[in-house]
Formats: structure tokens, C-alpha cells, sequence
């Protein structure tokens, strides 16, 4: 018997919103995401759409290039920290001790960083022109 599949339809805000930060809870820590709830679900409806349009930074990825890449402060560039990994670099990672520090915190650096897109979004929403 075949599996009958129905494409998800989101009528609301509040879903598109909550499917938004669903897909990408490993992009946000939920404490710093709950604070800007309700400031996301004054946004009005076609800038709740764009959402899905923000280059977001994988925690992951930043942790992967961390420890292979960390370095030469990639992981940093990666996490758009650019006066921070202009540091790192030319202090050598600080004798390979940022390098160390930065394996186990660049996971949180980018969550943060995913705030602060957020946030930025919020203040200066995408134009038509913009998302090209």
C-alpha cells in the first residue's frame, strides 16, 4: 500500500515562524531564539517568508574547520568574526592555545552569531533588491 503524502501547508505566522526555528534549532541557542519570539512574530508576513533566505552558519562546520583549519583562523572568518580572526592569525593562535580553546567554543560563537543575523534581519529586513 502506497504512503499517502501531503505537501505541508502553513497558513499562519506562527507556523511558519515555529517550521522556521524547527529546521534550524541547532543554529540558535533556545534561550537567546525564546528572547526574540514575540519580537519575530511582529514582523509582518512576507518578512517571516524571507526568513528561510538568511545564510545562516552551521555550528558544525565551524567546529569541523576549527580543528583542521583553526590555525589559520578560518574557523573565525567562517563565523564572520573577521577583527578576531585577523588577531588569531597573526598571533599564531596565540601558540596554538586560541586554536585549543577555540575547538570546544566555536560551536557557541556561531549560535551567537545566528542571534545577531536575527537580529539584524529584524532591524533591516531583506528588500527584493537585496536577495539576488
Amino acid at each position: 500500500m502506497k504512503k499517502l503524502e501531503f505537501p505541508l501547508v502553513m497558513h499562519d505566522k506562527k507556523s511558519k515562524l515555529d517550521y522556521f526555528l524547527a529546521s534550524r534549532e541547532k543554529c540558535f541557542n533556545v534561550k537567546d531564539v525564546m528572547t526574540l519570539y514575540n519580537s519575530l512574530l511582529a514582523l509582518p508576513e512576507e518578512q517571516i517568508e524571507k526568513l528561510s533566505s538568511l545564510k545562516l552558519i552551521s555550528p558544525r562546520a565551524a567546529q569541523i574547520l576549527s580543528v583542521f583549519l583553526g590555525v589559520l583562523s578560518i574557523d573565525r572568518f567562517y563565523c564572520r568574526n573577521v577583527k578576531l580572526g585577523l588577531l588569531k592569525l597573526f598571533t599564531i593562535s596565540a601558540c596554538g592555545f586560541w586554536w585549543l580553546a577555540d575547538i570546544f567554543a566555536i560551536r557557541a560563537a556561531a549560535r551567537r552569531m545566528n542571534c545577531k543575523i536575527l537580529r539584524n534581519f529584524m532591524l533591516h529586513p531583506v528588500k527584493e533588491e537585496d536577495s539576488d
